[in-house]
């Protein structure tokens, strides 16, 4: 099962620039009004969700979740390795070859995580999964999606069954790595989502 990468595109300085001036006339006007008592000034509220629409058209929706979800960059896992699929190039990363695994693997899209103040659901997008090692003494780090709790469930039993115990028999996951997987794997949310443990 193949999933795909999940990669934050850098701004720019002007991108920087220019959400920092978005923020400002959003957020100083409304702290004043609330300050102060004048509900005029929490209407910038309104303008700074405007001007980020705009700025999310005028970037293509660059810092958007379809545009960090890599469509055409993929990570599987094997019994023996990892695997980075683009277009038609693939590098391989045989788990023999790794040292200081840390695997944190417990999100799936939607799935509920708490509730906020006013007890609305808050729920993960997905994309929080991480896998990281070092190879020849270079550190990598691969974040990845799972768009839901069939493919999350899939990808446990596979670490359960097969990969876990073949990284226990190298001996290269990292110890604090290794008990977050576990921690990961035993959280429970059984009341909250239909699926029976985390990663």
């Amino acid at each position: 099962m193949n999933f795909p990468l999940v990669i934050h595109q850098k701004p720019t300085i002007l991108e920087i620039f220019f959400i920092t001036i978005i923020l400002a006339i959003t957020f100083i006007p409304f702290a004043y009004g609330i300050k102060t008592k004048q509900p005029v000034f929490c209407l910038s509220m309104i303008v700074g969700i405007i001007c980020l629409k705009l700025y999310n058209i005028a970037t293509k929706g660059k810092f958007t979740l379809p545009k960090i979800i890599q469509k055409t960059i993929s990570i599987s896992f094997s019994q023996d390795n990892i695997e980075i699929n683009e277009n038609q190039n693939s590098t391989v990363h045989n788990w023999s070859d790794l040292q200081e695994i840390e695997i944190d693997i417990f999100a799936y899209r939607g799935r509920v995580y708490g509730h906020d103040e006013n007890h609305h659901s808050k729920s993960y997008d997905g994309i929080e999964n991480t896998i990281k090692f070092i190879k020849n003494g270079q550190k990598f780090k691969y974040r990845f999606y799972i768009e839901n709790v069939d493919q999350f469930k899939s990808l446990k039993e596979q670490f359960h069954k097969t990969i876990l115990p073949q990284l226990e028999q190298y001996q290269n996951l990292k110890e604090v790595g290794y008990l977050k997987s576990q921690l990961n794997f035993a959280r429970n949310y059984n009341s909250l989502n239909n699926d029976v443990d985390y990663l």
